[in-house]
């Protein structure tokens, strides 16, 4: 499965809807092209005058620049302060050395024996200091019996007596268990726990006493200060120090003015030569204008066409009717046989008997041609309605029945234009001998035609209608098929109408025929008791009509003209 059939499955509705609407946008071809040649006429002329106007305000900006300051020497005098500062504070530095008292290094006198010992008191004291802060940091019996277990507090026989009242307390309170916590006994025993660990905790202060005491005794003695009378005057060192220090700050200051003029001179001079470089090579701008004026242009045929959906394709047609599409009129192939022969050369240019879609469209017809003797081609565009009714009559001459076209719009004459015949019957300017034009499909495919005669505006005559009528029903018994091709709103006056059978087949344009005139076409031709037996799309540039004036020529240069024709117009 392919991403188009995965969007088309998940867009649902709403994607085919969308879809079909930007297909018809591209077919607009009017709207997209006038609206995308503006827009590439004024993108054009927007990247010649943009940068034009931006490379006159570069200049203006260009003139208005200052010249760079340059920093040189305010960097030089800078760093002299500074230096000089330096140099003053090192100086103000070795003079206070000089004035500060002089000590002399302690030197240790006493034997090695002696050292020895104070070197173990300073570990026990360091032991004692560690136990001592973590039992009053933690006052928990673990912290008491690590502290008795030291060396110099587990010697004295009172602490053994302490841990032993110690963990007979401690028995005594573990027998309550977690929930003795608020029991009084629970509380009193806790209170015997820490006056005991206190009291071990009160040797070994004494203990700690002892020591320092001993290392007291055995410490080297303090070295003798010397303080030498040196007597050095900093007033003046003190005095140019600040200068230096006051001459710097005035050089860093002078220093930051001339960056900040330099920095806002260099933004300048970027806006200056990023308004100069506006622009683009020749073949960028043709092919931005190019792109810029496909976009705008297809926006604008996408929103007229949501704003005026047409017919996209056949399942659209389908689904707005409730009609078949029985076939879809394509641009016609090119057969090179055809031009050899002199029969097709001088045949009518919309005539067409090899197309796949008029033949199917004559199967259509034939598979219930027995209950549908007389068929009525319709639709809003007569061009349309009389191409495809005459190639329908002519796939049926090709099958050799006889069949009659009969065109009932008097103000086109677009049979007549569309087979080059010159008659008239049903504005009731001839009688039937004289209006049924015979000709010829091909080489030898007899065809009779029936055309409306004059191009003038309005309907005929109630009588002429009733005779029509009359004579449509009897040619019945004459012809195998009839096909009779009028506007959709000729067939919805079935009253006022000389159509005698309610069998029709409507056509409509794809991208031209909107949704809305589609389905008010529908629907009232069924409202007027019509039968519609499907549609006929036409997907192909619209079919170009002869005027009277080419008919005739057409006609002399073939050599079958016949004055008589010409004059009954």
């Amino acid at each position: 499965m392919n991403v188009h059939s995965i969007a088309r499955m998940s867009g649902g509705s709403a994607y085919l809807w969308m879809a079909a609407r930007a297909r018809n946008a591209l077919r607009r071809v009017l709207v997209f092209g006038i609206v995308g040649g503006v827009v590439f006429v004024a993108a054009l002329i927007a990247f010649v005058v943009v940068p034009r106007n931006a490379s006159r305000k570069a200049l203006a900006v260009a003139s208005r620049i200052e010249a760079r300051t340059d920093s040189s020497p305010a960097v030089a005098a800078r760093d002299r302060y500074l230096a000089e500062a330096r140099n003053t504070d090192s100086v103000l530095n070795a003079a206070r050395l000089a004035a500060m008292p002089v000590v002399t290094p302690v030197i240790d006198t006493f034997p090695p024996a002696v050292r020895v010992q104070r070197d173990s008191l300073n570990a026990e004291l360091a032991t004692l200091n560690r136990l001592i802060e973590r039992a009053e940091n933690s006052p928990l019996p673990t912290s008491y019996r690590a502290l008795a277990a030291s060396p110099a507090v587990a010697a004295d026989p009172r602490v053994r007596v302490l841990l032993d009242s110690l963990a007979t307390v401690e028995r005594d309170r573990n027998a309550f268990g977690a929930a003795g916590a608020v029991d009084p006994v629970y509380l009193s025993l806790t209170s015997r726990a820490n006056a005991i660990g206190r009291s071990i905790q009160g040797i070994a202060d004494a203990k700690r006493g002892e020591v320092r005491g001993k290392l007291a005794l055995i410490r080297p003695t303090a070295a003798v200060v010397v303080r030498p009378k040196i007597l050095v005057d900093t007033a003046a060192l003190l005095t140019r120090y600040a200068a230096a220090q006051q001459n710097y700050t005035a050089a860093v200051r002078q220093l930051d003015q001339i960056n900040q003029k330099n920095a806002r001179i260099d933004r300048e001079s970027a806006r200056a030569r990023e308004l100069a470089n506006v622009g683009a090579p020749p073949w960028a701008m043709l092919a931005a204008a190019v792109v810029l004026a496909l976009a705008v242009g297809f926006a604008a045929s996408f929103g007229t066409e949501l704003k005026r959906p047409h017919i996209a394709d056949q399942r659209e047609a389908e689904q707005i009717s409730g009609a078949r599409v029985l076939t879809v009129i394509r641009p016609p192939e090119v057969v090179v046989e055809r031009s050899r022969r002199q029969a097709d050369v001088e045949a009518p240019p919309l005539i067409d008997v090899v197309s796949e879609s008029y033949r199917t469209l004559y199967l259509h017809i034939a598979s219930v041609e027995a209950s549908v003797p007389i068929v009525t081609i319709t639709g809003d565009d007569p061009g349309i309605v009389a191409t495809v009714a005459s190639n329908l009559a002519a796939s049926a001459a090709y099958e050799a029945r006889s069949t009659l076209l009969v065109d009932v719009d008097p103000t086109t004459c677009s049979v007549a234009s569309v087979l080059r015949i010159l008659s008239g019957i049903i504005t009731g300017n001839a009688t039937w001998p004289e209006a049924i034009v015979p000709t010829t499909i091909g080489r030898d495919r007899p065809l009779d035609v029936l055309p409306s005669g004059t191009r003038r505006a309005g309907l005929p005559e109630p009588d002429v209608v009733e005779e029509v009528r009359k004579e449509l029903a009897r040619m019945q018994r004459r012809y195998d098929f009839i096909i009779i091709t009028a506007p959709t709103s000729y067939v919805q006056r079935s009253a006022s109408s000389i159509i005698p059978a309610p069998d029709v087949i409507l056509c409509a344009r794809i991208a031209h025929t909107t949704v809305g005139g589609l389905k008010t076409a529908v629907d009232s031709l069924r409202g007027a008791d019509m039968r519609i037996h499907g549609l006929v799309l036409w997907d192909a540039e619209m079919p170009q009509l002869e005027t009277r004036e080419e008919m005739l020529g057409s006609t002399r240069q073939s050599g079958a003209f016949q004055p008589e024709l010409a004059t009954a117009q």
